[in-house]
């Protein structure tokens, strides 16, 4: 697994580590899901755009 090292504003950072705070998660855990859920989503949007 490659390791990737992101830059965030400090209110983005603040959003996030309060949703994990609730959720049990650290910030970067949750930032590391929303990027995957995202990535999902547009993968499958790509896809559904292909098939007309």
């Amino acid at each position: 697994m490659k390791k990737v090292e992101l830059t965030v504003e400090e209110y983005l950072y603040t959003f996030y580590e309060k949703v994990g705070r609730k959720a049990g998660r650290t910030a970067e855990q949750v930032m590391a899901d929303a990027l995957l859920r995202f990535a999902g989503e547009v993968s499958l949007g790509a896809i559904e755009k292909k098939r007309g």
